[in-house]
């Protein structure tokens, strides 16, 4: 069935997929189901049956074929990490594309589809399924299928509209542009960059924490564990201030999971005994609170303005072209990372493809 399926959609040029996963206890997502659709016709794979689904991760990989996905991000990041690193080549993402012909900046599916097919309201009510549990009720099958053949059908009518609104080769931009946010790897000795407050701390704790963020990942991946099942980003900024030494310094740490407190508490102690016996020369630079630089109130807003011009320009909502989050990590990248941290950290939103081609003049002028 799946090599019919990849065959047809080959033909097609392109083929609608959603998948169905649970996440809640791992760091990976587990793979629950898999609903594609080709000319009009939908298949259902069960990914927990003894199948091979190296054909449809090298599907997606083809960059002649479209994948069509509503809000696709997690998606994305499951089939990066099923198929061992194959990334989607030819992304359209409805979501996307719905907002930039004037639907809403991030319009549900299900909102969505009642927007486009009169009378059509769909049955949520399977939102919650446990779907690594067999067997799947016919329920659970018809509103997983139906999560799928809408999202065909409406593919050929979003693509006339945005080329219609001349924002076709935007959509398609910024719909890969969602594929390399979600497989882009930070290298493990900057992860300290982006944990939250880390600018309220001096260079011996940054150490401590560069060792701890990067330590962590590797260990909730190498466990198949939420980070935060390990500790929190408050607690990981607790662990860097107070750099406990012993096991009685760990009990003093608020919050700490008891879990993690027992069996990774001397590899914990172990690491920062590591980061402190690092030449204090080597120790990252302190850090800035954002909101404190000078000018950046003049910059917030002057960046704003300029990206409120462009969706006036383009006729969308100001969230599509840039948020708070947005303008920050630009002004973070420039102001506060070195040029070393620049080399080997992906550029920013608002400094990649359409954004930045638009806005180029106005935001040079806060680098």
């Amino acid at each position: 069935m799946l090599t019919e399926f990849c065959q047809r959609a080959r033909l097609a040029g392109s083929f609608a997929i959603d998948t169905e996963f649970v996440r809640r206890k791992t760091y990976f997502a587990n793979l629950g189901l898999v609903q594609l659709n080709v000319d009009g016709e939908t298949f259902i794979i069960d990914p927990l049956i003894d199948i091979d689904l190296t054909a449809l991760w090298q599907l997606i990989a083809d960059p002649d074929v479209v994948t069509v996905l509503h809000a696709g991000g997690e998606d994305i990041e499951l089939f990066y990490h099923q198929s061992n690193g194959q990334k989607p080549r030819a992304v359209f993402d409805t979501q996307i594309a719905a907002g930039f012909i004037g639907m809403g900046s991030s319009l549900g599916y299900a909102s969505l589809v009642e927007q486009l097919f009169d009378g059509v309201t769909l049955d949520k009510s399977q939102s919650r399924t446990d779907w690594l549990k067999r067997p799947l009720s016919e329920e659970q099958l018809t509103y997983a299928a139906a999560d799928v053949s809408y999202l065909n059908s409406m593919y050929p009518w979003l693509v006339e509209q945005v080329a219609q609104a001349h924002v076709a080769d935007i959509v398609v931009e910024e719909s890969q542009l969602q594929v390399s946010k979600r497989t882009q790897v930070i290298p493990r000795h900057l992860l300290y960059l982006f944990v939250g407050n880390a600018w309220q701390l001096n260079q011996k704790q940054l150490q401590v924490m560069k060792a701890l963020a990067a330590w962590r990942l590797d260990k909730a991946m190498s466990e198949n564990m939420p980070l935060g099942f390990i500790f929190k980003d408050g607690v990981l900024l607790e662990l860097a201030r107070k750099m406990p030494q012993s096991k009685s310094d760990l009990y003093k740490i608020k919050d700490l999971a008891p879990m993690t407190r027992k069996y990774s508490g001397e590899a914990i102690i172990e690491q920062i005994g590591l980061a402190l016996a690092v030449d204090p020369s080597q120790w990252p630079q302190t850090l800035q609170r954002l909101d404190d630089m000078p000018n950046y109130k003049m910059a917030f807003s002057g960046i704003k303005k300029a990206a409120q011009g462009l969706a006036s320009l383009l006729g969308i909502d100001t969230a599509l072209v840039t948020s708070r989050k947005q303008i920050n990590d630009f002004l973070m990248y420039h102001w506060q990372f070195s040029d070393d941290h620049r080399a080997e950290l992906p550029r920013p939103d608002l400094q990649q493809g359409w954004r930045w081609r638009a806005l180029e003049s106005e935001l040079k002028e806060y680098i």
